[in-house]
């Protein structure tokens, strides 16, 4: 028995029939709009200009980029002839560069999509290197406007690979204890200016050991005039108990900014900045802290 065609059923057809027609002529107006476009648009034009995207602001200069590329002003590459995958693998070259994407949006404009690598310490065991927080390296300048980083020092005798994170147990443990100096609170309190493991996994106990280059500094006011007293330090600690003797160290750091605080030499004339002779503490031997004074 054939079942009854309602009203509202025929209704619901004819209105789902309409959504279908009207969704597959939408799609083909697009279709043939995208068809137009493609097709019509002419990619035989030199690359006239370079828009840099991502999200830091212009991080490297366009004319640096450009140069990357082989793109010139004097001998002008037709869009049509431009190797965009052969661009991004020649952009990624630069240890500066981590990720990139090279595309074009319109003929003649040329669009760079990439993200550089972020310095957190400078190593120390060759000239103008910083590492990322992969342990990449990549150089500083011309790159990036001077910055306030701690040091690391290694100890390396091998050379440095572009793109090729450092390994080994000496950047792990160089990197343990700047997560730690970097942390919350301690970071307020602890300046560390360089970090050297070059001789914390010797063989010989007596030379084994990580050492820190720190300092304090206080800047007093004294007859409107600021003075700033400057209180370097060379913290000797163990591999294994690194983490407690730093603590040990940020207890005893205050007894030693109260008696400086007392013995303050205020200076004579326009002198504005006080060096006082450098501090070597030993934390190495436990529950022993050996100051020598310096001269």
């Amino acid at each position: 028995m054939k079942k009854k065609f309602t009203l509202s059923r025929a209704l619901i057809w004819i209105f789902c029939l309409a959504i279908f027609v009207n969704a597959s002529f939408f799609l083909c107006i697009k279709g043939y709009q995208y068809w137009k476009c493609t097709c019509t648009v002419d990619y035989k034009v030199p690359i006239k200009a370079i828009i840099q995207t991502g999200p830091q602001k212009e991080a490297l200069k366009t004319a640096y980029l450009a140069e990357l590329l082989g793109l010139s002003v004097d001998q002008p590459i037709l869009s049509a002839d431009f190797d965009l995958k052969g661009a991004q693998a020649s952009l990624l070259t630069s240890p500066v560069i981590k990720e990139a994407e090279v595309k074009f949006k319109e003929p003649g404009i040329l669009y760079i999509n990439y993200t550089i690598r972020q310095p957190i310490c400078f190593l120390h065991d060759f000239e103008n290197i910083a590492l990322d927080a992969k342990a990449v390296p990549f150089p500083i300048t011309p790159f990036f406007s001077p910055k306030r980083l701690p040091e690391i020092y290694l100890g390396m005798k091998e050379n440095l690979i572009w793109k090729q994170p450092i390994t080994g147990e000496k950047i792990e443990l160089a990197f343990d204890l700047l997560k730690i100096l970097e942390g919350p609170i301690v970071c307020d309190l602890f300046n560390v200016k360089r970090i050297d493991v070059s001789h914390a996994f010797e063989k010989s106990c007596g030379r084994r050991e990580i050492v820190l280059l720190t300092g304090d500094e206080l800047l007093v006011t004294q007859k409107e005039k600021d003075i700033r007293f400057v209180f370097p330090r060379i913290l000797r600690l163990s591999t294994k108990n690194y983490s407690q003797e730093l603590s040990n160290y940020l207890k005893l750091r205050e007894q030693l900014l109260e008696k400086e605080q007392m013995q303050l030499d205020f200076p004579e004339g326009e002198e504005r900045r006080v060096i006082y002779p450098q501090k070597v503490i030993d934390f190495r031997i436990p529950q022993l802290a050996f100051i020598e004074e310096g001269t």
